[in-house]
């Protein structure tokens, strides 16, 4: 039995868990490319007219962003041939893309099942639209080990009449759903920095804040609100670490309020976090493992 005062790790998912901006931003230039190419539209339109969605929305990660584009809205017409000739095959590169480039940071499946292992539970709270994050923690092959997600409340699905009818049924049959323990989306006022989803996180999981640890890469939201929570905090440093080049071309296509919110500036000199870390397995010895 561990003699740590530690039982419970709460852990950001973007750039902490994996990282965010090297995945989307290749899968954000392939859907581009992908629809230039099909439409003969100029790229630079396209993505003026997909940032205007995003902004609209605040994410970057509509999902039905093809279906109210108003670069597309005259090709919508025929709705049915919308789909199979723009949104199949922009779907198809979309995952194609995502398979190769969202991967885990080192350290993280191997923390999780040594976690687990020692009896620790383990939570992930998420300023990502909720079927987001939790799609990710499913196709990591990290959902059987979170005990609950705690993320923002997700984007409302359009009319049905612009979706296909195989991705409607799926969606009514929860074929999207994964096996998180629990699925608790929050108002999006919630939003780190402001410390009441994690309170609401601890308060719902009877959880003590004295035995909690959060993980996060962003010290103005992550670390703000563990200190104001009572949870000791710990700075992933590793997921500011993205390159200029990267993070410039994420700019390209983010919505400017939602590249403000969700994308930690690089760090220019060390935060004042509890424990700074630069593998997620350095959290380890927190919960007694050596």
């Amino acid at each position: 039995m561990s003699s740590s005062p530690y039982r419970v790790l709460i852990a950001d998912a973007d750039n902490t868990l994996y990282s965010w901006v090297d995945y989307i931003v290749p899968c954000l230039e392939a859907m581009v490319s992908t629809l230039a190419n099909l439409s003969g539209f100029e790229r630079e339109d396209i993505v003026e007219s997909i940032k205007k969605v995003f902004e609209a929305r605040q994410t970057n990660e509509y999902a039905f962003v093809l279906q109210e584009a108003d670069v597309f809205a005259p090709l919508r017409r025929d709705i049915v041939w919308f789909q199979k000739t723009f949104i199949h095959p922009t779907r198809y590169v979309f995952n194609r893309v995502r398979l190769q480039h969202l991967r885990l940071y080192p350290g993280v499946r191997k923390s999780f099942r040594h976690l687990i292992d020692l009896g620790v539970r383990i939570y992930v709270l998420s300023d990502a639209p909720a079927f987001s994050a939790e799609q990710r923690l499913k196709h990591l092959g990290l959902a059987r080990y979170v005990s609950g997600l705690y993320a923002l409340e997700s984007y409302p699905i359009p009319d049905s009449r612009l979706l296909d009818r195989a991705l409607v049924n799926r969606l009514r049959s929860g074929y999207y759903r994964s096996r998180i323990g629990k699925m608790v989306e929050l108002p999006l006022e919630m939003e780190k920095p402001n410390p009441a989803g994690l309170r609401f996180l601890l308060e719902a999981e009877g959880i003590d804040p004295a035995e909690a640890v959060l993980v996060g890469d962003n010290p103005k939201k992550d670390i703000v609100v563990a200190r104001q929570a009572g949870v000791f905090d710990v700075w992933a440093r590793y997921g500011t670490e993205i390159s200029p080049e990267i993070r410039e071309k994420l700019k390209q296509y983010s919505a400017p309020s939602v590249h403000r919110r969700n994308v930690s500036a690089a760090a220019e000199q060390e935060p004042e976090a509890s424990l700074t870390i630069r593998r997620f397995d350095e959290i380890l010895p927190l919960f007694g493992e050596a």
